[in-house]
């Protein structure tokens, strides 16, 4: 099954929609929902509790984003990834193989820069 051309052409742009769309869902704050842990609530979309509090109770319900950004990305990543799986095999070989490895490592470095402000106190 893997070794499958359109399994591996859903899995090759299934990995590298998913970077891409990873580094977008954290730049734009495109969270499919938010997760409230102390109040165990979830909430669709993005919400910041200084948004419904004042902004120095914001600690009292710290949100998190994380998996809605990654929720947001593997579905934006599977439309892709299906999309591709459908492509005819003529189209493929005019992809270059190195964006597979290439397009990750840059979205890597882009998270490290977008993340750089949570740590400068």
């Amino acid at each position: 099954m893997t070794s499958s051309a359109p399994f591996r052409r859903f899995a090759f742009a299934f990995g590298t929609a998913f970077a891409v769309l990873y580094v977008v869902a954290l730049a734009k704050d495109l969270a499919l929902f938010t997760v409230f842990p102390s109040l165990g609530i979830v909430l669709a979309g993005t919400h910041h509790s200084r948004d419904v509090t004042d902004p120095a109770m914001g600690f009292l319900a710290p949100a998190m984003y994380w998996y809605g950004w990654a929720a947001t990305a593997a579905l934006g990543a599977l439309i892709v990834a299906l999309a591709a799986a459908s492509f005819a095999a003529r189209l493929a070989r005019y992809v270059w193989p190195a964006w597979v490895w290439v397009i990750p490592a840059l979205s890597m470095i882009a998270c490290v820069y977008l993340t750089l402000p949570w740590f400068w106190l």
